[in-house]
């Protein structure tokens, strides 16, 4: 995929600021970046399953999972987070993958009683998280979010008001979202800031999400996870791919990979020297010769320093090994490190 774009390295106080009230307390933030579709019809659920890497067919209304749907050769077409509801599934995709999202699975649509319907506009979604995400839920009234496996969602209501819970830990750290219709995102944006005062809840930017994000180990769609992946490679498997479920698109590639015990590239965690980061992606060499690419890039408050993350040959992903990072004005010398770098609250 041709992508280039350049990182600003946020050092400044506000981003430090939001930083350290969110990996102490909680953070709020708008997940704008997300969109969804609505799968309905009697067959959605064994449709889905043929077309992603996670189970479907046995999940149950409240169950949710990450997964991802590939092409034929095992390439990554998006990923997704599943929800199970009722009487529908619904699908949250990053924006940018969205439309081509619904293009590819509605090619697989013949037969099947199954509808697809983008609904992105119908609801807006707010995050709570942080090691005092639990206490904020709580004092809400929508319940104990610490017990809830990932992606497990309930039905709330507040003040008349009606939404959605689920949670999530999408930066390594205590995490719920929340989906309302839009004309009530203000009202439920003022409580929240309400409910969790005591606990220091403060809004949080993307900038600082993404930090997070990084730090974790997290990659993301369309920035780390592209059409040149193939979903192992990103070091999801335990989340996102059921080895056991059965036929897929694209399951004899991944399948192979897993018996044969070859993967030729891993997502890894790269720190690097000085304080200019480069534009992504990035060459990476190791031992003198091309190794893989840099995706994303921060500054890492965990580490004070810049923090990246980027693929290389599998023989090269190894925690120490010295690595160079192309940049404008010439090599960076980095290191490989283990991921994630923060360890979660």
């Amino acid at each position: 995929m041709d992508r280039a774009y350049s990182e600003r390295v946020d050092r400044n106080p506000t981003i430090e600021n939001q930083y350290r009230i969110t990996t102490q307390s909680a953070g709020l933030l708008a997940r704008t970046d997300r969109g969804l579709l609505d799968v309905t019809g009697k067959d959605r659920a064994a449709w889905l399953n043929n077309l992603v890497t996670n189970v479907v067919k046995t999940l149950q209304p409240g169950e949710g999972n990450y997964a991802f749907a590939t092409n034929v050769k095992g390439r990554t077409v998006f990923d997704m987070n599943l929800l199970v509801l009722e009487d529908r599934m619904w699908l949250d995709i990053d924006r940018r993958w969205i439309e081509a999202a619904r293009k590819h699975l509605a090619k697989f649509t013949i037969t099947e009683d199954v509808g697809l319907a983008e609904v992105t506009k119908d609801y807006e979604r707010l995050a709570v998280v942080g090691p005092a995400a639990a206490e904020v839920i709580a004092r809400m009234g929508f319940g104990n979010l610490a017990p809830m496996a990932q992606l497990q969602h309930v039905g709330f209501t507040w003040d008349g008001h009606g939404g959605r819970l689920v949670r999530h830990d999408f930066l390594g750290l205590q995490g719920a979202e929340l989906f309302v219709p839009p004309g009530d995102a203000a009202s439920l944006l003022a409580a929240l800031l309400d409910a969790g005062r005591p606990s220091g809840l403060a809004r949080i930017d993307p900038s600082t999400a993404e930090i997070l994000r990084i730090e974790a180990g997290r990659p993301a769609s369309v920035t780390d996870i592209d059409d040149d992946v193939v979903p192992p490679e990103t070091g999801q498997i335990e989340r996102g791919i059921s080895y056991h479920k059965g036929c897929y698109l694209g399951q004899e590639v991944i399948e192979r990979m897993r018996s044969h015990g070859i993967i030729a590239k891993r997502l890894v965690g790269v720190r690097l020297e000085g304080e200019t980061a480069p534009a992504c992606p990035a060459a990476i060499k190791a031992n003198d010769a091309e190794s893989g690419r840099l995706t994303s890039v921060c500054w890492s408050y965990a580490l004070s320093a810049i923090l990246g993350l980027g693929y290389l040959k599998s023989s090269h992903a190894s925690a120490g090994l010295a690595v160079t990072v192309a940049g404008e004005s010439g090599p960076i010398g980095g290191q490989v490190v283990a991921l994630p770098v923060r360890p979660a609250a």
